[in-house]
């Protein structure tokens, strides 16, 4: 190990390594082009028996002299091919040096953003331009990373924004109707009660914050406890819980007949809280007198529970974006309605770590029809 690290940096470089092979293979090929070459010529060595045609007859020793001749010819080749590959050698060095210099170009430029890269600056990308090649593909993969980033920087930028927001506006209420108390001399114990109510409230709504953070922040739960749900009972069960609060409303809230084997696996709790979401929705974005129907049934190898509401309806503008934490279509009806905005985000989220999909058809003025899709239990 310290022997490489007393070896320097340049010779550990892909571009030397990629020289050193270019050189390689050229001395290779080059060796056994004049191997084959020398080996072609002493072959084709043959013994004089007569002059050639031309060549004087009477001079003494001609068979020597042509011999000798020969042999100066290859001791020329040989000489000349050894500083032929020399200087292939180099010239193939040089250039095996200029092109991995230029096909690692895109890479070095990889790196040097790379080491720049931090949380202020990731618009940054390479945009390299050239073939469909491995090289290509690199940068491009690298660039769609940092689209990536950016995209999770400012939705995490967001998140503590809207996250801090709305946990300062119950804190900030709470604040200021004890303050208010506080300056009052001539306060009863009536005002002591409505402030207490007033308190109360605002806590209530932290501590729902709290848990729809803290659900939202959690990653995919282990599915040990999941077990066998009856989605009937549990679709039963939420509408009788959720009927005072619509008939508070003025909104009639019924479960269409449903079959009676319609089972899913999950975990119950989620799964109930799922639909208690979207039940509360139907009631607090509904007209007097309006209703919320919740059916489900069986498509297929999936389980499809529907809510069905009367409501405001939802314009197509917005109906990409409602399962975003903190949106909200209508922020001062939902804001005056004890809305949060988690709601749905929360509905998208446990639905999928259950394998199935949520989603919205919608008509402003016209209600919403929330579906969701769950695995059957097989």
């Amino acid at each position: 190990m310290s022997i490489l690290r007393r070896i320097p940096a340049f010779f550990k470089t892909i571009r030397f390594r990629l020289t050193l092979w270019y050189s390689g293979i050229l001395v290779v090929l080059m060796l056994v082009l004049l191997v084959g070459i020398n080996l072609a010529m002493v072959g084709n060595r043959s013994t004089f028996t007569q002059p050639p045609p031309g060549f004087p007859g009477d001079v003494p020793s001609w068979r020597q002299t042509l011999t000798e001749d020969r042999d100066r010819n290859l001791t020329n080749l040989r000489n000349y091919s050894l500083i032929g590959v020399g200087a292939i050698l180099i010239v193939g060095a040089v250039g095996g040096y200029v092109i991995s210099g230029m096909m690692l170009k895109p890479i070095d430029r990889v790196s040097s953003l790379a080491s720049r890269i931090s949380h202020t600056n990731l618009s940054e990308r390479i945009n390299h331009e050239g073939p469909q090649d491995e090289v290509k593909r690199l940068a491009d993969a690298f660039d769609d990373m940092l689209g990536r980033l950016d995209t999770a920087f400012q939705s995490q930028q967001r998140f503590i924004q809207d996250a801090s927001h709305e946990l300062k506006t119950p804190i900030a209420t709470a604040q200021t109707n004890i303050e208010v108390l506080e300056m009052d001399q001539t306060a009863t114990l009536e005002d002591y009660k409505h402030t207490t109510e007033i308190v109360k409230r605002s806590l209530d709504r932290l501590n729902f914050l709290s848990h729809g953070l803290l659900l939202l922040s959690q990653g995919s739960q282990p599915h040990n406890g999941w077990a066998e749900i009856d989605l009937k009972s549990l679709i039963d069960e939420v509408v009788t819980e959720a009927q005072p609060a619509a008939t508070s409303a003025g909104v009639s809230l019924e479960a269409a007949d449903m079959p009676q084997s319609l089972k899913a696996k999950g975990d119950a709790i989620g799964i109930k809280q799922v639909i208690t979401n979207l039940v509360d929705n139907g009631i607090k974005y509904n007209r007097p007198q309006g209703t919320v129907r919740v059916s489900a049934r069986t498509e297929g190898p999936s389980a499809v529970v529907e809510v069905r509401d009367t409501g405001l309806g939802i314009a197509a503008a917005e109906q990409q974006h409602i399962f975003d934490r903190f949106y909200r279509v209508d922020k001062s009806r939902s804001r005056s309605q004890g809305g949060s905005g988690l709601g749905l985000a929360i509905v998208k989220k446990i639905v999928e770590e259950h394998g199935g999909t949520v989603s919205v058809e919608s008509n402003p003025g016209q209600g919403s029809t929330f579906r969701v899709i769950l695995p059957l239990q097989r």
